[in-house]
């Protein structure tokens, strides 16, 4: 169940002082044990009103921010606090200006504390904290892990360290950058560009966006088009307004887990960030026409590589509790795990794929608005060279009848067992998941993001326990259909069999 979004920002992430590095390791290896064995004695059989294992507690400052903390005591002296911005790409309105969201990820690592260059990355460091970030479609989510005794600060030698709470409120309602900063950044972000770009997924992703989403920011990848990240050290105006828009505390959600009590944490840290000034959000327009057909693109590239299937459908808005939703809980042991009909048809008995998944990881189709599910195949460059386009047809047409099979899962033999398995290890792998702290408040901000809802996990739970044999079948029927699909393969230019292009 780990999260795979594309944009991860990696300077500044692992803790300059082996030492300090070392000793959080032993301390997190040491307390990963509890929920673990928790998870392996659940029964997934059962279905109890609380399945999530630890205290969940919220509270509202003034200003809107919602912070929430899971008090994980067997963690001990562990501290992961989070920041979720729930902006990504979908904010990104005005033309011209994608991957702003992205670009403001790395920006906040670059914050002036109290005016000095390097001053938040430096203190931070210091700290021994592991500290990373990423960017999505509707959200940016900030995860430095540490210990709790770090918490509001700590002595080093004669010096005394600020803590995660005074650095953390101090780069998001304070941000201090320059515009040198900036322009320095943007660069690092095209560098960035360039570097995925290598892979032919970045372009095939921005291929597919734009023929299933014209008209809405859901349009374009998380790091923006080429053109507009050329441009970037250039928006800097834009970019000031981005920032200033959606770092607002009614869209942010502070999250901390791990070795600490409700009362206090937010006693400790609600003076931090009281003057942090809330906002009106812009809303989000309608997604428009979308095309209903199916649609078939051929992508060259210019590398040799793999030659790939992609088949994508469009999905439901995340809605909690909704058994739409609750399906797509199941697409991927159903269609793209070792078990799944059609992994063992590509893989193994007709050795036409040597790889198969979903391409944005298991969740990354769940979104405010209907999103994008990719069945991703990757080809034999020879089988290629000797069956040509037919070998293309072949392969989406066995991914496009595993998607239609479904529509008729009802009707399997011991279809209801089937579910009930699936369901099971579904429950089972859920809290598995939910091995360490870190781990615990990343998926329940993931979750969380859409009603601002504690019980979430529990009632995503609850829902995919009720789903039926027919909800699946229902579910196939209203999505998996030719008019919300498109089809895209790559090759590489000139191979023997790709099609012919321009």
């Amino acid at each position: 169940m780990n999260l795979s979004p594309r944009w991860k920002i990696s300077p500044f992430a692992a803790p300059r002082s082996l030492g300090a590095a070392l000793a959080l390791f032993l301390a997190f290896a040491v307390a990963l044990a509890p929920l673990a064995t928790l998870a392996q004695k659940a029964k997934p059989a059962e279905t109890p009103k609380k399945v999530f294992p630890y205290p969940i507690h919220k509270r509202t400052f003034a200003n809107g921010l919602d912070v929430i903390v899971i008090e994980t005591p067997e963690f001990k002296d562990v501290l992961s606090y989070n920041t979720l911005v729930l902006a990504g790409a979908r904010n990104e309105l005005e033309k011209g200006k994608t991957g702003l969201a992205h670009l403001f990820e790395h920006i906040l690592f670059r914050h002036r504390w109290q005016g000095k260059e390097g001053g938040y990355e430096d203190l931070i460091t210091r700290l021994g904290a592991h500290n990373n970030a990423w960017t999505w479609f509707d959200q940016t989510y900030y995860h430095p892990l540490t210990f709790t005794e770090n918490l509001l600060g700590r002595k080093s030698g004669a010096e005394q360290l600020p803590g995660v709470v005074p650095l953390e409120a101090s780069r998001f309602a304070k941000l201090d950058f320059t515009e040198k900063i900036f322009k320095t950044e943007a660069g690092a972000v095209l560098g960035e560009y360039r570097r995925v770009a290598s892979n032919p997924s970045l372009h095939m992703t921005e291929r597919l966006l734009a023929l299933m989403f014209p008209h809405h920011p859901y349009g374009h990848d998380t790091i923006g088009y080429y053109d507009d990240v050329v441009n970037m050290p250039n928006v800097y105006d834009a970019a000031v307004r981005f920032y200033d828009t959606y770092y607002r505390p009614n869209n942010c959600v502070v999250v901390v887990a791990g070795d600490v009590k409700a009362d206090d944490i937010y006693a400790k840290i609600e003076p931090y960030y009281r003057d942090w000034q809330r906002k009106e959000i812009p809303s989000i327009p309608e997604s428009g026409a979308v095309p209903a057909k199916e649609q078939r693109e051929h992508v060259p590239w210019d590398a040799d590589v793999a030659p790939q299937v992609w088949v994508a459908y469009r999905m439901p808005a995340y809605k909690t509790g909704a058994t739409e939703t609750a399906v797509t809980q199941l697409l991927n042991e159903l269609l793209v795990s070792q078990a799944a009909p059609l992994y063992k048809e590509l893989r193994y008995e007709k050795q036409t794929a040597s790889a198969l998944g979903f391409e944005e990881g298991t969740r990354g189709f769940e979104s405010f608005d209907a999103r994008v599910l990719i069945v991703s195949a990757q080809l034999y460059k020879e089988k290629l060279a000797k069956s040509g386009t037919a070998y293309f047809d072949e392969v989406a047409g066995d991914i496009t009848a595993a998607t239609d099979e479904l529509k008729r899962f009802s009707k399997q033999k011991d279809a209801k067992q089937l579910l009930d398995t699936l369901k099971s290890k579904y429950r089972y792998d859920f809290l598995a998941a939910m091995s360490s702290p870190a781990a615990i408040t990343e998926n329940f901000a993931w979750y969380y993001r859409f009603d601002r809802d504690p019980d979430v996990l529990d009632k995503m739970l609850a829902s995919v326990e009720k789903l039926t044999p027919l909800d699946v079948e229902n579910f196939a029927k209203k999505y998996f259909v030719p008019e919300g699909r498109a089809i895209l393969t790559m090759a590489p230019k000139g191979a023997a069999g790709a099609p012919a292009t321009k």
